[in-house]
């Protein structure tokens, strides 16, 4: 079984780093809607061959507070949907997104190969290189007896680092047609640790308004909106004194204010990220922003808060552990020592543990510095995960799912 299974994926190493490059070399940043439709077209493309049934998904527009402190309208690119045996019941879902955060102004566009083994591109580890091992995995599976047993789903959106605020609703509707979910992510580290427990997040903008006045003429008039702001952020920062120890983090990430020098600024605005380790961690953190903002009504200013937790706390159940158990004993198979860790990070399993479905995520390649210009792959990964996955499916399909049951 496992020789079959590298028999077919070795050869095909130097295709998927041809891919690799093709993927990497369009700019898909969550903004780009020309690159992610370029993007979604190439990787139509590709698993077309595989599937019975491939759909595109319009997703809605999302709102957000931008740095002005005005509302504004933001259109994401479209979902592919690529579905295999869709009478079957006994299903799973493989889950990824063609974004990047980097948008076309960003100077990192370009790959460039370090040595033999690791090539630094944008997108290569998260997750162009992920999208290479689902699509491999399944080709390999699809090369199987065990086929006739399972179905699968691939879920491709286009607005993951931002939080999938625009896809997060498929994530609803489809979830209960699956046994499991596999989630491409980069591996935590460039040894191929997988992730375990995830954090839940939320994202908040704060406006605050004052009065603006000419600074040599009407000081006194003004009523300064920065100075007002920073009082308050100091004292949600000061949370994190209590909190960090539970798992609680509170970021002040981004600030913007004011016009002139020579005028009192009127308006400020600052960006929180929130992470969380317990579900009812939120509610604490809204209680506790709620209270600051209240104790801190001033005079002539205005504060509003605007934002939600967009991302619910992934803790694994017990479906989870025996689904980590099979995927450790393939690894073995294939002469690789798997572990998992928690993470502080979020990604799309935190949206799908939440309605109870055994989830493991971060089965994409091994590489790092993601987020970064740095940014790397390693290239033998690609076969390697694409291996382990493979293998997994044919394990599931030959009765594993029923055992995550039990």
């Amino acid at each position: 079984m496992t020789k079959d299974v590298l028999h077919f994926l070795n050869p095909r190493k130097q295709t998927m780093v041809e891919q690799l490059h093709q993927f990497c070399e369009i700019n898909s940043g969550t903004e780009n809607l020309l690159g992610l439709a370029l993007m979604h077209q190439h990787l139509k493309e590709v698993f077309t061959p595989l599937a019975d049934q491939v759909e595109t998904l319009q997703l809605p527009s999302i709102t957000t507070m931008n740095m002005a402190g005005e509302i504004s309208i933001q259109q994401c690119g479209d979902a592919l949907f690529i579905r295999k045996r869709p009478e079957l019941k006994r299903r799973i879902l493989l889950s990824g997104h063609m974004d990047t955060v980097y948008g076309v102004n960003h100077p990192f566009q370009t790959l460039t190969y370090i040595n033999d083994n690791q090539i630094n591109g944008p997108g290569v580890a998260d997750m162009k290189g992920g999208l290479l091992v689902i699509l491999h995995a399944l080709s390999a599976f699809e090369e199987t007896q065990q086929v006739k047993n399972l179905g699968w789903d691939v879920l491709i959106n286009a607005d993951e680092e931002i939080g999938s605020l625009a896809s997060s609703s498929l994530f609803d509707e489809f979830a209960n047609l699956y046994q499991a979910a596999l989630v491409y992510e980069p591996a935590m580290t460039a040894s191929g640790i997988l992730a375990k427990n995830r954090r839940g997040s939320g994202k908040f903008t704060l406006v605050a308004t004052g009065k603006s006045a000419h600074v040599g003429r009407d000081f006194s008039e003004g009523r300064n909106a920065i100075c007002y702001l920073a009082e308050v952020i100091t004292a949600i920062h000061a949370l994190n004194q209590y909190s960090h120890s539970q798992g609680i983090t509170i970021n002040v990430g981004k600030i913007a204010g004011g016009d002139a020098i020579n005028m009192v600024p009127d308006k400020a605005v600052v960006k929180i990220d929130v992470r969380v380790s317990k579900t009812e961690d939120e509610h604490w953190v809204r209680e506790q922003l709620n209270k600051i903002l209240n104790s801190m009504k001033r005079e002539g200013y205005t504060l509003t808060i605007h934002g939600h937790f967009g991302r619910p706390v992934k803790r694994v159940c017990p479906a989870t552990e025996r689904l980590f158990s099979r995927i450790q004993k393939l690894g073995q198979v294939l002469g690789l020592s798997i572990d998992w860790q928690d993470s502080g990070g979020c990604c799309d399993g935190n949206n799908l543990a939440r309605h109870g479905l055994p989830v493991l995520d971060t089965l994409g390649v091994r590489g790092g510095h993601i987020h970064s210009a740095n940014e790397f792959i390693l290239l033998d990964s690609l076969v390697e995960r694409s291996a382990l996955t493979a293998l997994l499916l044919m394990d599931l399909a030959a009765g594993g799912l029923e055992d995550l049951k039990k």
